[in-house]
């Protein structure tokens, strides 16, 4: 079996496959981080959701600041993706029902550098333990973190801020991005601004 080396393989690891040494199985000394695993098994659920909806999409390089291209034909719609394995009961909240919770405005490890408003136009947030996706327009998300509701369990009364995996479809999310964009286009073509005159 030939594999080939990555830079995540521990020297140790490099040492046993060149000597002859592998045992079988698929046991491997791979140091890949528990957020990395989750981060590209959640690309994966969505790259196949799109993908099984009938949607052209494609995965991106690492160092691109979205995860996943969809091609709608006139444009490309940049996904960018993030998983939790599991909901949170946050103290910040002050709630006593788990939710998932998303980080939306951070990137890189330890969440070091700040996502743009022109890094992509949809975020695709993934509850890996139930498989759910929910995407939101990036219009759609002014605040740092997104908090979703898990499905099946009760809650009081919602405020305006109460999120549903139910409630958030790519179709949805892709209909807030045109919408935006024809916005944009109208007023720096300024047709769409009103200029009184005395």
């Amino acid at each position: 079996m030939i594999r080939q080396l990555s830079f995540l393989d521990s020297p140790e690891a490099a040492d046993k496959l060149t000597s002859g040494a592998h045992t079988g199985g698929r046991q491997h000394n791979l140091r890949v981080s528990a957020e990395m695993e989750s981060g590209r098994a959640g690309e994966h659920l969505v790259m196949a959701d799109l993908l099984l909806n009938g949607w052209v999409a494609y995965p991106t390089s690492q160092g691109v600041p979205y995860d996943i291209a969809v091609d709608i034909g006139d444009r490309v719609i940049r996904v960018q993706v993030k998983s939790t394995r599991m909901p949170k009961t946050p103290e910040s909240l002050n709630r006593g029902t788990p939710l998932y919770v998303f980080s939306t405005r951070r990137a890189g490890k330890k969440g070091r550098r700040r996502y743009t408003t022109d890094d992509f136009d949809v975020l695709a947030l993934v509850a890996l333990d139930r498989r759910l996706i929910a995407y939101y327009a990036l219009t759609d998300s002014h605040h740092d973190c997104i908090a979703i509701r898990v499905p099946g369990l009760r809650y009081g009364d919602g405020g305006s801020r109460c999120r549903y995996f139910e409630d958030a479809k790519f179709e949805l999310a892709l209909d807030r991005v045109l919408r935006s964009q024809a916005q944009e286009d109208l007023f720096s073509s300024g047709q769409g601004i009103n200029v009184r005159r005395a």
